[in-house]
């Protein structure tokens, strides 16, 4: 009788220290989930902050391009040009065109990379350079 309550205390510390075992594994797995989920939390807010502020820089760009100022210079020397008869005058507006898109690009480009600098953004730090590229370099290459 006394070798049974022996082996029975001796079983029953064996499952106890398994248990308690098993148990802390799972409280330090729980703790690690628990802090990765809460960093992850963190991170997805702050890259939410992050786009949002992408997203107002990108608008700005667009009201850039899209302000009177950029679109207003076809308007302004238009008139003065086109009251010049010679055969410069073609040329000369299609120039004129071409220097303000290149004058507007480069405004864009470069508020999309100071903007991308303070955000510590690589989406927009990416968007300007792709703006700041000629986008007709192929088909110049092409018609030379």
């Amino acid at each position: 009788l006394k070798a049974k309550t022996l082996q029975a205390k001796a079983d029953a510390t064996g499952d106890l220290q398994d248990t308690t075992s098993t148990r802390d594994a799972d409280q330090k797995y729980l703790d690690d989930l628990t802090a990765t989920c809460e960093q992850k939390a963190s991170d997805f807010g702050s890259r939410q902050e992050l786009r949002a502020q992408e997203i107002e820089a990108i608008n700005k760009a667009i009201d850039i391009i899209s302000s009177s100022s950029v679109k207003g210079h076809a308007e302004t020397y238009l008139p003065s040009l086109a009251q010049q008869q010679s055969a410069d005058v073609a040329p000369a507006l299609a120039m004129l065109r071409a220097d303000m898109h290149v004058q507007a690009q480069a405004r864009v480009a470069q508020y999309l990379s100071k903007r991308g600098k303070q955000l510590g953004s690589r989406v927009l730090s990416a968007l300007a350079v792709r703006v700041s590229d000629d986008p007709f370099v192929k088909v110049k290459k092409m018609i030379k």
